[in-house]
This record gives C-alpha cells, structure tokens and sequence, in this order.
C-alpha cells in the first residue's frame, strides 16, 4: 500500500510540474527561414504564388510516394486550395488567403490527421542585388499544455524541411 501511494505521489508530482512548466513557455510558435534566389522576384514569386508548382519543390511531397494532391481553384487566386492526403504527410489542406503581388503571400494551414492543428504559411519576397531574398516563415497559437511544450521543438522539426524546400525552390527557379 505504501509503494501504491508512493507511485501516486510521484505521479501528481510529475504531472504538476509537466502543467506549471507548461504554463510558462510560449502561447505562440514562429519558424522562419531565408534563401536568395539568383532570378528576379518575377520569375520566382509565380513558384510559390501558383499551387500547381508547388509539387515542383515542396519537401513534403517528395517523402511520401503514397500521398494524393489536389487543387481546387484556378491554383494562384485567393482562396485557391492545395489538399493533400498521404500515409506520411497525413491529411491536410493549404488555402490561398491574401496576396501582394511579388511581395508577399499568406496561406491559412490545417492539418486533420495525424492531429488537428492549424497555422498561418507565410512567404515574403525582395528583390536584392544577387536576385530574390526568399523567406519562409510558419507560425501560430499553441494550446495549453501539450502543445506549448510540442512548441519546444517546431524550429528543429520544421526549419531543416522549409530549408530543404528553398533549396528545392532554388534549384527549380534558377534552372528555369
């Protein structure tokens, strides 16, 4: 009996201190990555701002050979979807939200499986002297608790994909 309430002790003990340690880290997440693209801003936007080149580069779709994509919408206007639905991948949706043209674009991501969770894809876009700084950034709310502690380690799972999808980018554009 004395070994039951030990274990029971030592698990509330766990258990408050995983909800106290919680409560403390970020209510919110960014990841954020950069690469310069040697094309003009104009042949590099059309890349990310048109769904129907994204297949072209996007990391995720090159690791999963089971995953089925679609696009509903002409593929490059507001509202334009990019679903996707794959062993790995899992099933998830990429809508189109605002865009200024060469510029910027801000996509609403949603995530159904393997959890729900949604966040906000961003891109931006400059125009420097060696061609196009490209930027990449994904952010969002995480819940509490479990998420804001899933939130420790966003940049370490996401960063080296969004790096690998610039790079892709690159090696696609500047091929072109």
């Amino acid at each position: 009996m004395l070994l039951l309430k030990k274990s029971f002790f030592g698990i509330a003990i766990a258990i408050g201190l995983f909800l106290i340690v919680a409560f403390f880290l970020p209510s919110t997440y960014h990841v954020e990555r950069s690469i310069v693209i040697d094309k003009p801003v104009s042949e590099v936007y059309p890349k990310v701002s048109n769904l129907h080149h994204w297949a072209e580069w996007n990391p995720w779709t090159a690791s999963d050979p089971s995953v089925k994509n679609s696009i509903s919408g002409t593929g490059k206007d507001i509202g334009s979807v990019w679903s996707w639905n794959g062993a790995e991948v899992g099933i998830g949706s990429l809508t189109l939200h605002q865009m200024e043209p060469n510029k910027k674009i801000t996509s609403k991501l949603a995530f159904k499986e393997p959890q729900m969770f949604e966040s906000d894809d961003i891109w931006t876009f400059e125009e420097v002297p060696q061609g196009t700084r490209v930027t990449w950034i994904n952010e969002g709310e995480l819940s509490y608790p479990v998420d804001r502690m899933f939130g420790l380690f966003l940049d370490s799972m996401l960063g080296p994909d969004f790096e690998k999808g610039l790079s892709n980018l690159k090696e696609v554009t500047e091929a072109s």
